[in-house]
This record gives C-alpha cells, sequence and structure tokens, in this order.
C-alpha cells in the first residue's frame, strides 16, 4: 500500500498507520474554505497536541498510488494528512496513538462543522504557539 509505506518510509518513528472513512472529516474536507495547509482550525489545544497541522490533500481514485507519492512529497514533516472527499490518514508511534490521534481528527472535524458559519473564539496564534511548545509539538511552518 503506497499510501501507508509513504508514513514508514518518510517517519521513522511511525510504528502504525490508521486510514478511516470518518464521517465529519470527510465532511469538511469537501467544504470549499478548508484550509489545505492547516486542515483543522484550532478550536481547542488537543489536535494540535496529537496532529501538529494537517495536510489536506487533493482527491485521488481509492489505491491510486499518487497517494503515497503526495505523502512523501512531505518528507515527513507531516503526521496527519486528509484525503478530500476520501478520509484521513494518521501515523504515530504506535496504533494507540495512530486510533487516539485519529478519533481526535474527527472530533475536531466535527466542531468545526458545528461552528461552520458562525464566528468561533479559535485560539490565537500565541496560544497555538504556547501548545506547541509546552507539549513539544511536531509543527511544521
Amino acid at each position: 500500500m503506497p499510501l501507508h509505506s509513504a508514513f514508514y518510509d518518510t517517519r521513522s518513528q511511525t510504528g502504525a498507520v490508521v486510514h478511516l472513512h470518518c464521517c465529519h472529516a470527510v465532511a469538511w474536507s469537501m467544504m470549499p474554505d478548508a484550509d489545505e495547509d492547516d486542515f483543522l482550525p484550532p478550536l481547542t489545544p488537543y489536535a494540535l497536541m496529537q496532529l501538529g497541522r494537517v495536510k489536506l490533500l487533493p482527491f485521488f481514485r481509492p489505491g491510486d498510488a499518487a497517494m503515497g507519492t503526495a505523502v512523501r512529497g512531505l518528507a515527513g514533516r507531516r503526521s496527519a494528512v486528509m484525503l478530500a472527499n476520501h478520509g484521513p490518514v494518521v501515523a504515530g508511534k504506535d496504533v494507540e496513538a495512530a486510533c487516539n490521534a485519529i478519533e481526535e481528527l474527527e472530533a475536531t472535524a466535527r466542531l468545526a462543522i458545528l461552528m461552520h458559519g458562525h464566528r468561533p473564539r479559535l485560539l490565537t496564534e500565541r496560544q497555538v504557539q504556547d501548545v506547541v511548545t509546552t507539549f513539544n509539538v511536531e509543527w511544521d511552518v
């Protein structure tokens, strides 16, 4: 599976890769204002702590080897990606960490949908950086 192996090959600390087709994350990926570089808005610290920044990749046909090529193009800088109109893929140090992170991704996408069209109080850049520094989050700038 080129998609999964791309994470193992580019992130030496990866012990597990989890891929789901979860409802809220897929729905958020279909929103025209979803940010390609920061798929999840900074609503809570938990997604930041478990995922860092999540890259929204374009749609690929299921099974297309180009998904792996796209992940390799990130050169290990992201532990999670969202495949547009498809689902999230998360690498973790083990199965438990990857599952916990992908659950947080889905929960944050659900919050984003619930708040869409409203004016939520997002974490400020300063608050985000404080979380990143305090919890030693991998943060691709």
